[in-house]
């Protein structure tokens, strides 16, 4: 069982997971909606937004064929705090969360919400699982720097070059087996936030990381995923999870200090 830090860095974590497309999925939200509100998921909306598709060798009249615009429909189901909640489009399901507890406690509910979802639509295969959080990274305590929470491989020139700074980026891409890792460090001045792809339909941040004043910090993104094609399977998704967590848990646990998971405990 994880253990949850008192002063756990995490301030967003999301989980996704692509299947075959469901093109009438609206016809099925009479039976997916009331089994996520006993799952403690009472806020449904929807939103239809326009999703841009790019041509893939298509020619008409001898001209490429421009990209298009088409319509996409996107439910929502969220809990009562608007910490948590459950994102469903035509091929893909996504849990994200700015109330994370432990891996353990993440997993059972986004498994809980794939399950309800099989149950009615029988998927059919899973093409891609992803699983990414967000760490901020703010010293704590007077007369602290970053250096003292991140090892200097990610620190840039951050500290070296003179000036008001803007930004400094470190980012690593590795493959391990089948899975791809991205792990970023974002060094800048002012106030938590998220990345733009993630900042439109993201839960509330909790307040202890918004609140503080604007200052120095470093965000930590460590982004797995396993892209291939399987026969649909609770159990085989389990264990890509689990799998792409202990990529991310490692990745963490190379960019912090002794000291940060000191202070953090």
């Amino acid at each position: 069982m994880g253990t949850k830090l008192s002063k756990a860095p995490v301030y967003f974590t999301v989980v996704q997971a692509q299947f075959n497309p469901i093109l009438n999925l609206d016809s099925y939200l009479s039976a997916i909606q009331p089994k996520m509100r006993d799952a403690h998921f009472p806020d449904f909306q929807s939103e239809v937004f326009q999703r841009l598709i790019l041509p893939f060798g298509g020619m008409e009249g001898g001209q490429v064929s421009p990209p298009a615009l088409a319509p996409q429909s996107r439910y929502t189901f969220g809990d009562i705090a608007g910490r948590t909640s459950f994102t469903l489009e035509s091929n893909s399901l996504a849990l994200q969360t700015t109330d994370y507890d432990t891996f353990e406690t993440f997993l059972a509910t986004f498994l809980k919400g794939l399950g309800i979802l099989h149950e009615a639509l029988r998927l059919d295969f899973i093409e891609r699982i992803g699983l990414r959080y967000l760490d901020a990274v703010l010293p704590l305590n007077n007369g602290e720097s970053l250096s003292d929470y991140l090892v200097p491989e990610v620190l840039g020139l951050s500290g070296r070059i003179k000036g008001k700074l803007q930004h400094s980026v470190s980012e690593t891409v590795s493959m391990v087996g089948s899975s791809q890792l991205v792990t970023r460090v974002l060094i800048r001045e002012g106030h938590i936030g998220l990345p733009v792809e993630l900042a439109p339909h993201a839960p509330t941040i909790d307040p202890r990381f918004t609140q503080q004043e604007a200052s120095l910090h470093a965000i930590m993104d460590n982004d797995a995923s396993i892209t291939q094609r399987e026969i649909f399977s609770l159990d085989k998704v389990t264990s890509h999870l689990n799998s792409l967590h202990e990529e991310i848990k490692k990745a963490f646990e190379a960019t912090v200090t002794d000291h940060a998971r000191a202070t953090w405990a």
